[in-house]
């Protein structure tokens, strides 16, 4: 009886969700809403360097600065690109002083973004850590691609700079013993080259770097991460597909143990994995499509999506997140039959991005792109 009560509270909730969020929308116009979660994430997140036309996204503040990562610098020049809704030049605007904050804090020696720097509050010092991260890279490299199609004025300019990223990066970041990418510069000739970020799968960003590019290094790479995905995605019936894993010598996939380096859940599907959804349904590879179908089951057969899963398919949290909904409701946009995830995902849109959390807030500004396209 107890738990056919909370199936009907739960069913009640999720149609008051569906209402609300139907009425809101029907009043404001998606246009509107767009407009306001762009509008969120500019004056949130993207910090201006004191009196140098460079800006940065500020993913936290300490008692000590202002803290940027390239991963965010790669999310806010993709995001910047995206803003149709302003005008064209305000928003090459952006994305140049987002470009110029990326060229002044490049890893030495490469055209690699520092992973990490902290900038003070005045704006004045910007302490830069050493070493890069490959996802943040991938993004910068990809948002340039895009700036020299949308700006063509300008397109031998950014054009020069993706060519020089894509090099650096397999020229410090591809392991050619594995055939895919490390997680960043750092873990070359050590035991972490064999270490596969999920979140570092970008089969269309690859294909996209192919064609710029004309290396075919870049789809052996997308195959190769694929094929590992839809091995890791074959051992549990879910689909679901952990943080991390270790590429054996004998070319096998495996999660990373309870007591990885880099935190207990990164053997689980949570805040890196949680990105494939929206990684994934950008291609239309055969492999894509296979893990990506069978982690939409998965989540079909959920009441809500919650902020983390083991690979079994048990909740990690009691919570619903915003930071795994709007990757998955980007995926479920594409199809019909995915209605249901659609309809429970929307209401994420309604809400004020929060200051206190940039990662969900960039995932949730870049899936409305899919949420407001006809």
């Amino acid at each position: 009886m107890k738990k056919r009560i909370l199936s009907y509270t739960f069913f009640a909730v999720v149609i008051l969700v569906v209402s609300v969020t139907l009425l809101v929308i029907r009043q404001k116009g998606p246009r509107e809403l767009q407009v306001s979660i762009y509008n969120q994430w500019n004056e949130l997140f993207v910090h201006e360097v004191s009196g140098k036309k460079k800006v940065f996204i500020n993913t936290k503040g300490t008692k000590k600065g202002n803290v940027s990562l390239s991963e965010a610098q790669g999310y806010g020049m993709l995001i910047a690109t995206e803003q149709t809704h302003t005008d064209s030049n305000k928003s090459q605007e952006m994305f140049d002083k987002l470009d110029a904050y990326y060229l002044s804090n490049r890893d030495a020696g490469t055209n690699l973004m520092s992973w990490k720097q902290v900038i003070s509050h005045n704006g004045k010092r910007i302490k830069k850590y050493h070493n890069n991260a490959t996802d943040g890279d991938l993004y910068i490299a990809y948002s340039l691609i895009r700036a020299a199609k949308k700006w063509p004025q300008k397109a031998p300019y950014y054009k020069k700079q993706a060519k020089a990223i894509l090099e650096d990066i397999l020229k410090y970041n591809y392991n050619s013993s594995t055939g895919s990418l490390m997680v960043g510069n750092w873990a070359k000739g050590t035991k972490y080259a064999n270490l596969l970020r999920t979140s570092d799968v970008l089969p269309a960003q690859f294909e996209e770097f192919y064609h710029f590019t004309g290396d075919k290094v870049w789809l052996s790479i997308k195959d190769k991460m694929l094929s590992n995905l839809v091995e890791l995605s074959k051992k549990h019936k879910t689909g679901l597909i952990p943080d991390m894993a270790w590429i054996k010598k004998d070319g096998s996939v495996t999660s990373v143990g309870k007591k990885s380096h880099f935190g207990k859940y990164n053997r689980y599907y949570y805040y890196n994995a949680c990105r494939l959804p929206y990684n994934l349904s950008q291609s239309n590879d055969s492999k894509s499509r296979l893990v990506l179908r069978k982690m939409m089951k998965f989540f079909m057969s959920r009441e809500n999506i919650a902020g983390g899963y083991t690979l079994s398919g048990q909740q990690l949290s009691n919570y619903q997140s915003a930071s795994f909904g709007a990757p998955i409701f980007y995926a479920a946009k594409d199809s019909k039959k995915y209605n249901k995830l659609t309809q429970l995902e929307k209401y994420i849109f309604m809400q004020k991005l929060e200051v206190n959390n940039y990662y969900q807030s960039a995932l949730v500004t870049l899936a409305s792109e899919k949420f407001f396209k006809n």
